[in-house]
């Protein structure tokens, strides 16, 4: 089994001064970026991106199948699923 990705916490003002290396950093660890101490965005290598999406895409199309006709359901889509909270879906 894979281990979990570790984080590095970063301010915005230390994220900004080191740009290259936080960005760097991104491919091996997720970096949270943080303000006035609390997360506020994350940077993650683009491959970890592209298979989030592709995870996200694949979910609701299994969301989809479960529901049945999608057209019931036009005002729900993949990108509404990523405005709400984590806790709410």
């Amino acid at each position: 089994m894979r281990s979990k990705r570790s984080e590095k916490f970063y301010s915005i003002a230390q994220a900004k001064a080191k740009l290259s290396e936080v960005v760097k950093e991104s491919q091996k660890d997720d970096v949270l970026i943080t303000k006035n101490g609390v997360p506020y965005a994350a940077l993650i290598s683009y491959e970890r991106y592209r298979k989030i999406s592709k995870l996200m895409d694949d979910l609701y199309d299994l969301y989809l199948l479960e529901v049945g006709d999608p057209s019931k359901f036009a005002e729900i889509s993949s990108d509404k699923m990523l405005d709400e909270d984590f806790e709410e879906v």
